[in-house]
């Protein structure tokens, strides 16, 4: 399933390029993640990485559609640090974002939102490294600024929301998949 979904997503790109050759980007990103997991358990802040290939839609001024791979991973303590874990996910989406014309400064906002598929896990590193897993249909939610720093090279700032599948140990859900990210960006031109 996770195939067909990522297949999906890519073809939903694949088919907006050649409608705008000319507006091809790659954007690398990374920051700070914050993971929401039921009491006992407390997650320390952890972080995000990940990266998109899109374009512009020439069509719409303003519109761009991407496929983006990210992973997030947060430590857990269980019962004050009793037991230790790390909470992993590993997700593929296709995005749509909106640029605003109108700037704040030489900053240009944004909107954005994606569906996709999300494979998350947790290890218990105290007890043998025991895995639960979890996988299936994922959306998020962002916003942000974007600024140009040289002909083809843009830098910006992001807030992203993440739902991704919940986590369950034994009937408790550990995890109801939620995320919420600060992100910083780098976007290439490709042509």
């Amino acid at each position: 399933m996770f195939r067909t979904i990522a297949l999906a997503c890519a073809l939903v790109v694949a088919s907006a390029i050649p409608a705008s050759a000319s507006g091809t980007y790659v954007t690398g990103f990374g920051g700070a993640n914050w993971d929401d997991v039921a009491s006992p358990l407390d997650s320390d802040t952890g972080f995000v990485v990940g990266g998109a290939l899109g374009t512009s839609v020439k069509a719409v001024p303003g519109l761009r559609t991407e496929l983006e791979v990210a992973f997030r991973t947060n430590d857990v303590d269980v019962f004050k640090g009793f037991i230790q874990a790390e909470h992993n996910t590993t997700s593929v989406m296709g995005n749509v974002a909106y640029d605003f014309n109108a700037g704040i400064g030489p900053f240009r906002p944004y909107v954005l939102a994606g569906v996709g598929f999300a494979h998350t896990e947790g290890v218990i590193e105290n007890l043998s490294l025991a895995t639960v897993e979890s996988s299936g249909f994922a959306w998020q939610l962002g916003a942000g600024l974007n600024t140009q720093l040289a002909d083809g090279v843009k830098a910006g700032v992001g807030y992203r929301y993440f739902q991704g599948p919940d986590l369950d140990v034994l009937g408790f859900e550990v995890s109801d998949g939620s995320n919420h990210s600060v992100l910083a960006t780098v976007t290439l031109a490709l042509d």
